[in-house]
């Protein structure tokens, strides 16, 4: 019996033969599944979700654009916000389309970017790395994966933060 498994597993795929322990196959009352079956059984079990791939429409120079003062609004909102808020260790940097605000202890921020992609990408101290493309007619940012706004995002995440509304109009119309 132990032979015949070690025999269905090497007629597996590489990965699938690799998530298949044999005393998981031995187990088994019945013979292991053939290998068209166990490949089946290892796309169902282990698949992981494809990327998201958003071909955007924007021309480059419309993303430059758009990207560009979405950034400058943005900076300017957060300096106005750290100002208004007299914490020395807060602190909002922006070089080379890179957006950096440090909040403290409770982490960092980087915004930047992404030419290639069209996109602009957000790492969170909060929900993580995220990758917003352009709505045209919205006029806003959005995750696709969730279809949340990069503002909305940021407007719920620093409210938390600073303990009351915070308010950041990056919404533009075309």
């Amino acid at each position: 019996m132990l032979s015949q498994t070690i025999r269905s597993l090497a007629r597996c795929s590489a990965a699938s033969a690799r998530r298949i322990s044999i005393q998981a196959c031995t187990s088994r009352k019945s013979q292991f599944p053939s290998p068209s079956i166990c490949t089946t059984v290892h796309r169902r079990t282990f698949a992981t979700p494809p990327p998201q791939v958003n071909e955007s429409r924007l021309s480059m120079e419309e993303y430059h654009t758009l990207a560009d003062n979405t950034m400058e609004t943005l900076l300017e909102t957060l300096e106005e916000l750290i100002d208004s808020e007299g914490e020395t260790d807060y602190e909002v940097d922006y070089h080379s389309g890179v957006l950096t605000l440090k909040l403290g202890s409770h982490g960092t921020y980087v915004i930047n970017k992404q030419p290639p992609n069209k996109q602009i990408w957000l790492s969170s101290p909060l929900s993580g790395p995220k990758r917003y493309d352009h709505n045209n007619t919205t006029g806003e940012w959005f995750y696709a994966r969730d279809g949340h706004t990069f503002d909305g995002l940021l407007m719920e995440e620093l409210s938390n933060i600073f303990g009351h509304p915070i308010k950041i109009p990056l919404s533009q119309q075309p």
